[in-house]
């Protein structure tokens, strides 16, 4: 008879302490694979690190509740622990979206600073010293290594920085969670959004260990698990024939016009693609693979024409167009939620209105409505007292906000491989619509300084928090609780981070080879960005602002025509999403699990998709712990790939 683990199946103290205690080696973990080898995971919307940790800890948690052990976890523990991992590995996994590449972009201006590139008098004044680090004895140290990273006068350097861009990112963090808060009900229990990526959490925690119990998850875990270390092994021994998951195609293309304007030339059909594809429904699956053909024979045929020179700028303005896309998207969401959103604030003003709280949320209305005021309201502060001028700090806190909100009704709704929002950030819409010239020295100081905040939104953590509060249902968690622990880890992780980076630093140095070079990159760009900002101030880009029209509009077509005739194919979602790194890769994955799962459907029913269900998930569960301890092992044997 197993005891029965229910006083702790919420957020206990116990998993907090677990969850915060496993930060510190998770965000050194990914710092130095980012270092290292340019990254490990982030680029999808599952994190490989977090699956891995939920699926080891859900077997182990197994095992001690067999032998009724007081140590056996409850599902939300489990889920809280994966939870804060999450939000940690989100903000600082990757230097090409979130807070990957902070490090360098707070202190590249200063260090790379020269007689000829000037600056010193142009980009200097215009940075806060309370978010930079600049004295040239202390940098001398974190770009050349080979130094003592706890000296006193390093640390002293690097804490006010460090407090001040937890402070930033906490507020961030904390102002979506209660955005989130107030649209859980909506999205969750009116619409009733499916939440993908919650199925493989959800069902490895149950509490009838319904998953780790199914044959077919068992079988699927040792073929990903199988093909993964198959492939690590051939890595180090080039006598051994690896397992071909995927296939790069640029020596076909490289040269030879027009193919050389397809942007991404790769392909992959791995475990973890194929798994994550699967979870996708059937109308966005068709729609990604069929805008993907779009992109690449949009920018094929530019190229053909002679009306662009380069895939990555100029027409056909793919970024501008996405950005317009995801505004659609933005606003046709807030258009079919206006009534609640108007209810919402009702409620919160203390006025007469029809919703009522039929179970405990993470915040009432009125909780989430000031708490998401007082936090937009430390954030203008922030930006103002760097020197953004008024009407830019509200255009950038409320692009970025609304932009976050788009990604976690993408997440919830439809479940997409990734969500690359790449130029539909505050920093590239208001450069286009604007021009460099209105937005003035500081203000062009600090979208330099938030760059690795401002990219690609791959890794975003925001949608994770929607997905804890889904989670929460059935009493598997406290909404409060959960909520709090998650608004805690984002400051936390970011502190850990900075000590990561200086601990790594200040061993192997920033600008010497031991380093990959997408640091210096991303930190690079901002700071050039800058400088070209400053030395030829630009006024409103008419034909970048066209092309946002153009995906606007194309996007509000395609959403009219699926909401209006039933049998219409095509996801507007896809259209903007498409243009992705990391979904042009998939495309092989995108359309065979879209084949094999419409076929599945149409013969064998949902009982039959129902059933199949276990073995992808055992798919990602099985290439993700593979990924893991092969990542954790390479970098005990100090190997890298």
């Amino acid at each position: 008879m197993v005891r029965s683990t229910g006083r702790r199946r919420g957020v206990t103290a116990r998993a907090i302490i677990v969850g915060a205690a496993l930060t510190p080696l998770n965000v050194l973990f990914l710092v130095k694979a980012t270092w290292t080898v340019g990254g490990f995971t982030g680029s999808e919307s599952l994190f490989t690190n977090t699956v891995a940790v939920l699926f080891l800890l859900a077997v182990a948690n197994l095992w001690l509740k067999r032998r009724q052990s007081p140590w056996a976890l409850g599902a939300g523990e489990i889920l809280t622990v994966y939870l804060m991992l999450g939000v940690s590995t989100g903000l600082v996994s990757s230097v090409w979206d979130l807070g990957g590449a902070l490090s360098g972009s707070i202190t590249y201006p200063f260090w790379f600073a020269t007689e000829e590139n000037k600056w010193r008098d142009m980009l200097w004044p215009n940075l806060p010293t309370w978010l930079t680090v600049r004295d040239p004895g202390v940098l001398e140290g974190f770009y050349s290594g080979m130094s003592d990273p706890y000296d006193r006068e390093v640390l002293r350097a690097w804490a006010v920085p460090a407090l001040a861009w937890a402070g930033i990112v906490g507020a961030l963090m904390w102002v979506c969670l209660c955005l989130n808060s107030i649209v859980r009900r909506r999205w969750a229990d009116e619409e009733k959004l499916p939440f993908p990526m919650t199925i493989l959490p959800v069902q490895l925690v149950s509490e009838g260990a319904g998953l780790l119990r199914n044959k077919l998850f068992w079988v699927a875990v040792a073929i990903s698990a199988g093909m993964g270390i198959w492939n690590t092994l051939a890595s180090v021994l080039p006598a051994l024939p690896g397992i071909p998951l995927g296939f790069d195609y640029t020596s076909y293309v490289e040269n030879n016009r027009p193919w050389d304007f397809i942007r991404y030339r790769g392909l992959e059909w791995g475990p973890w693609a194929v798994g994550l594809c699967y979870l996708m429904p059937l109308d966005l699956a068709f729609s990604l693979f069929v805008f993907d053909l779009f992109w690449v024979a949009e920018y094929v045929l530019s190229g053909h024409l002679g009306w662009t020179t380069s895939a990555w700028s100029g027409f056909p303005y793919g970024e501008q167009q996405t950005a317009g896309g995801f505004i659609a998207l933005l606003a046709a969401a807030l258009w079919l939620d206006r009534h609640y959103l108007l209810q919402v604030m009702r409620s919160a003003l203390g006025l007469k209105s029809p919703l009522r709280q039929r179970e405990p949320e993470a915040f009432s209305h009125r909780g989430a409505v000031l708490g998401a005021v007082a936090g937009v309201a430390f954030l203008w502060w922030v930006l103002a007292r760097a020197g953004m001028q008024g009407w830019a700090v509200l255009s950038f806190l409320a692009i970025y906000f609304l932009m976050c909100l788009v990604i976690s009704r993408l997440r919830a709704q439809l479940g997409p491989p990734t969500h690359q929002l790449y130029g539909a950030m505050p920093n590239w819409i208001l450069s286009t619509l604007a021009g460099t010239r209105a937005l003035g020295p500081r203000t062009l100081g600090m979208f330099a300084l938030m760059r690795p905040f401002l990219q690609e939104q791959r890794n975003n953590p925001v949608p994770l928090q929607l997905e804890a509060l889904k989670m929460a249902e059935g009493g598997r968690m406290e909404r409060r609780r959960i909520a709090l622990a998650l608004a805690v880890v984002a400051p936390l992780a970011i502190l850990c981070y900075f000590w990561a980076s200086i601990h790594m630093g200040y061993r192997m140095g920033l600008g010497t080879g031991k380093t990959h070079v997408w640091h210096l990159w991303v930190a690079r760009w901002g700071a050039q960005g800058m400088d070209e900002g400053l030395r030829y101030p630009s006024d409103m880009n008419r034909s970048g602002s066209a092309a946002i029209g153009f995906g606007l509009i194309f996007t509000l077509m395609l959403t009219y025509l699926k909401l209006r005739l039933q049998w219409w194919p095509l996801h507007p979602v896809a259209y903007p999403i498409a243009i992705a790194s990391t979904i042009q890769s998939m495309t092989l994955a995108i359309f065979g699990t879209w084949l094999f799962k419409a076929l599945l459907l149409r013969y064998g029913g949902l009982r039959a998709h129902r059933a199949a269900l276990p073995f992808f998930l055992g798919l990602l569960a099985g290439s993700a712990t593979v990924s893991l301890l092969q990542r954790v092992l390479f970098q005990m044997l100090g190997i890298r790939l």
